[in-house]
């Protein structure tokens, strides 16, 4: 009955934690009562422990699926609840294999990154840091090192410390939290000073239009039209970019780009906007193949392309996914790296952008589905943690918000509200140089991943030969 307690208790931290953004730092003690809870436990018991907790966290966390696809979310849960379920087995075969105190604080870090690099295979490749973009972006200086990798390693490592002393009462693994505290603030306060040498002017076009059908659209193509020209008329003599969200438009401007030509020509800017295109020329612009992209227009260059490499998971929208990740270029030379609609999401596609020689980065995305869930809250809080880790600015724009200006240090510049139609504008600079984390890439998961597999086939002759007495 106590060990029932504390795994509820532990599911309480872990909803507040999610659902209640002032008490996202819950998420720092939300594995003791689990860990405590499978103390001691077999091998089948602290997985099945696991998996329950794994599913009440997931749908908590990712409940705002339903309103999209019923199937969507069950496929989502059977795929992302074992999650916990491995973690908790192998932290429970580290903690009984090895008695050093060294080994038994890190066994839950070590197993939580192992199981991340498993995941890397499946459609849910990003979800063992989803626990951590919560609290990300308040530890820049870490997140530059590390990615968002590292917080969740440092999420782990904390919870494992504070567990440990209330199993042993201990003082040193007190000490341990104290030096973490020291180790968090250092990450809070270090801030990056980038360079500001040639403002670029933008402003970001949330016109607030709807979800709507395919047939609203297509019936709908004077009013959108008139909305996209409207707003480079407006602002275009004043900016240097304008960007617009993705949405589909019910034209094709790809094949058809004088419009946008003349319009970037006339107000000597250049124009991003992200729309899907028909694979095939005149092919329909609502059903069949089709690829996500992003279109750039400038005065001095004709149409670039970006089509996205990473679609949702679970999504069978026929989506032609791009083969690489070319940066769009600017009149005066800027480079810029996209990320479309989920691609905001991983911490790789950042990471790509910036060694493919991207100086900025915009996100175009449309929630527009989602806008009574978190998830333009969330979209909001992944594209703070990758202007983090590539040390860029970031323009996201989207039809309904949020769409917003990010520094290099993840503070939100500017940012706009929510069901509204608006346009934010505001000057980011284009910067070169790598950090840590987009030189290194996730070494954290990785090395963790493989410390704990030489535990585990290191510790194989040891348990055998005690088998075999």
């Amino acid at each position: 009955m106590a060990k029932k307690k504390l795994v509820l208790l532990s599911l309480g931290l872990f909803l507040l934690a999610v659902w209640v953004p002032f008490l996202s730092f819950l998420i720092w003690f939300a594995f003791i009562p689990l860990l405590l809870a499978i103390h001691g436990e077999t091998s089948a018991k602290s997985f099945l422990i696991g998996l329950l907790t794994g599913a009440f966290f997931f749908s908590g966390l990712l409940y705002w699926i339903v309103q999209y696809e019923l199937r969507i979310f069950v496929l989502v849960i059977i795929f992302t609840a074992p999650f916990f379920g491995m973690f908790a087995w192998l932290t429970q075969r580290l903690w009984n294999h090895f008695k050093n105190d060294f080994v038994q604080i890190l066994a839950p870090s070590i197993a939580w990154a192992a199981v991340g690099v498993l995941y890397w295979l499946t459609p849910v490749s990003i979800i063992g840091d989803q626990i951590a973009f919560f609290q990300a972006p308040f530890f820049p200086a870490i997140v530059r090192c590390s990615g968002i990798s590292g917080i969740t390693f440092l999420i782990l490592l904390n919870n494992s410390l504070l567990a440990h002393w209330l199993k042993t009462k201990k003082n040193k693994f007190l000490v341990g939290n104290g030096m973490m505290v020291i180790l968090l603030c250092a990450g809070h306060f270090v801030l990056l000073d980038p360079p500001k040498v040639k403002p670029i002017k933008v402003a970001l076009i949330q016109h607030n239009l709807p979800m709507a059908s395919n047939e609203w659209r297509l019936s709908h193509q004077k009013k959108i039209t008139w909305k996209y020209e409207k707003a480079v008329l407006e602002f275009g003599s004043d900016h240097d970019l304008i960007l617009f969200p993705q949405y589909g438009l019910p034209f094709d401007p790809l094949r058809k780009p004088e419009r946008f030509d003349q319009l970037a020509k006339r107000k000597n800017t250049s124009i991003l906007l992200g729309t899907y295109i028909p694979k095939i020329a005149g092919g329909s612009l609502t059903e069949g193949a089709r690829t996500d992209s992003a279109l750039l227009f400038s005065a001095k260059t004709t149409v670039q392309e970006y089509q996205a490499v990473t679609p949702p998971p679970f999504r069978n929208i026929k989506q032609v996914k791009g083969s690489d990740r070319m940066p769009l270029t600017l009149s005066d030379g800027t480079k810029i790296g996209i990320m479309l609609c989920y691609e905001d999401s991983r911490s790789e596609e950042g990471r790509l952008w910036v060694r493919n020689g991207a100086e900025l980065l915009a996100a175009l995305s449309n929630p527009g589905h989602f806008l009574g869930t978190p998830l333009p809250r969330y979209h909001l809080l992944q594209d703070r943690i990758r202007a983090i880790e590539t040390g860029r600015y970031l323009a996201r724009v989207s039809p309904n918000g949020f769409s917003a200006l990010i520094d290099p240090n993840g503070k939100i510049m500017i940012q706009s509200k929510l069901h509204e139609e608006t346009v934010v504008k505001g000057e980011i600079y284009a910067l070169s140089g790598r950090t840590i984390f987009t030189n290194l890439g996730p070494v954290v998961p990785l090395a963790s991943a493989g410390i704990g597999l030489f535990l585990l086939i290191g510790s194989y002759p040891v348990r055998k030969k005690k088998a075999s007495n």
